[in-house]
């Protein structure tokens, strides 16, 4: 494997970035430029200042990763073709992020059903980027990106120990202070292998180990933070709004390069500014306010819980069903005695410690086994489970009744 280099970036995680060609062709592009003003963590910087990093310097360092992977962590030959198809993909797996990554994704996806960040990058891939591919087409390109090329090496990029989260956890940390994500990548790559579609542990699982819990950590300090938290379903409500009063434009109605060029973080606070001058609602106005002034909601109800996958408890049921349906937020906020537009609940995605055990084995003298059959007594515990979050916050001050009404309730 050696592709042509052209070009070298410098990166504060990695040192030295390298493009070919056609990676920097497709760098150049208004809309890989784009993701420049997309910050990686949402609101994660109005709780650890420095976590103002973006989407453009991860894609950079997940097609870094990806590189490092199939250096160290593939033992067969991969041709320069299917290594810059790979890269290729780690540079674009984000390109569809909407403004504030996943705090947005997840009201456009359950609100106003729309899509993924993947699919909607898959359609960006197809219908503006095809052209800048050369001699890849885009539907190669889509088929690793939407976890379809597993058997191409496709889970380097999408899997538990994958490229895009080696890149994230070690950027996190880098920019918030955080330390659980400094994991020992060249460690970890020392000791597996990917067999184009599944991962063979070498001996000694305790890097694998360190990676996994390492990411639950780092999430449970960034992503599942009290505050961001908080701040994440303030924005999410103060979206809605926005765009139901046009303030800005439905995610789903972006058809051209120029409309989505303009859908940023920026033009997201743009409209709050503007919502601010002319909006009507001054209940809403204050919401927007408490955004822009960094003044958290209240956090009136919050649980926290290990389950073996798909077993949701009744609980963060409860809490997704008041979150996914006005007419029980309703009921629920007059049993309470508060306002049902200052309740903001909030049903966190599920984070499954292993994504693919059956993809991963272990090699022994006499051959591999699955994962369950090793000698992991962290991983044995940790494989089927999933930490499953719920919280209920309230922009405004009685949040004791909002305890009380939901713990009758369930």
């Amino acid at each position: 494997m050696s592709l042509k280099i052209k070009k070298q970036v410098y990166d504060n995680v990695h040192g030295y970035i390298g493009l070919t060609d056609t990676e920097l062709r497709l760098v150049d592009t208004p809309i890989f430029q784009r993701l420049r003003q997309i910050k990686q963590l949402g609101p994660v910087y109005l709780v650890y200042p420095g976590a103002m990093h973006t989407r453009f310097a991860h894609s950079l360092g997940t097609m870094f990763m990806m590189d490092l992977f199939l250096k160290n962590a593939v033992k067969s030959e991969v041709t320069d073709d299917d290594a810059q198809k790979l890269r290729l993909a780690a540079l674009l797996h984000d390109i569809g992020h909407y403004p504030f990554s996943h705090t947005l994704e997840r009201y456009v996806e359950n609100n106003l059903d729309g899509a993924s960040h993947e699919d909607f990058g898959c359609e960006i891939i197809r219908n503006i980027l095809s052209d800048k591919l050369e001699n890849y087409s885009a539907e190669e390109i889509i088929r690793i990106i939407s976890g379809k090329g597993k058997k191409e090496f496709g889970m380097l990029l999408s899997s538990t120990l994958d490229a895009d989260k080696s890149d994230y956890m070690l950027r996190d940390s880098y920019n918030t202070g955080v330390p659980y994500g400094r994991v020992g990548i060249m460690s970890m790559l020392r000791i597996i292998n990917f067999e184009k579609d599944r991962i063979i542990f070498e001996k000694d699982e305790s890097p694998v180990e360190n990676f996994i819990i390492g990411r639950y950590h780092l999430y449970k300090a960034l992503v599942y933070h009290k505050t961001v938290v908080g701040f994440d379903v303030l924005l999410q409500t103060i979206f809605g709004f926005l765009v139901e009063e046009g303030y800005l434009a439905d995610p789903n109605s972006l058809s051209t390069e120029e409309e989505i060029l303009g859908y940023t973080d920026d033009s997201v606070m743009a409209a709050m500014h503007e919502y601010l001058s002319k909006g009507i609602s001054e209940k809403r106005k204050k919401m927007v306010m408490m955004f822009l002034a960094r003044m958290p909601p209240r956090l009136a109800y919050s649980t926290t819980r290990l389950m073996p996958n798909g077993k949701i408890p009744k609980e963060i049921t409860a809490v997704e069903k008041i979150a996914n349906d006005k007419n029980l937020r309703e009921e629920f906020a007059e049993k309470a005695g508060v306002d049902p537009e200052l309740v903001l609940p909030n049903a966190m995605n599920g984070l499954r410690f292993l994504e693919d055990p059956a993809n991963i084995h272990i090699r022994k003298k006499d051959g591999t086994v699955p994962l369950e059959k090793g000698n992991s007594i962290i991983l044995n515990m940790l494989m089927g489970k999933t930490v499953y979050d719920a919280r209920i916050y309230y922009a405004g001050n009685p949040a004791n009744r909002i305890t009380s009404a939901f713990l009758k309730m369930v």
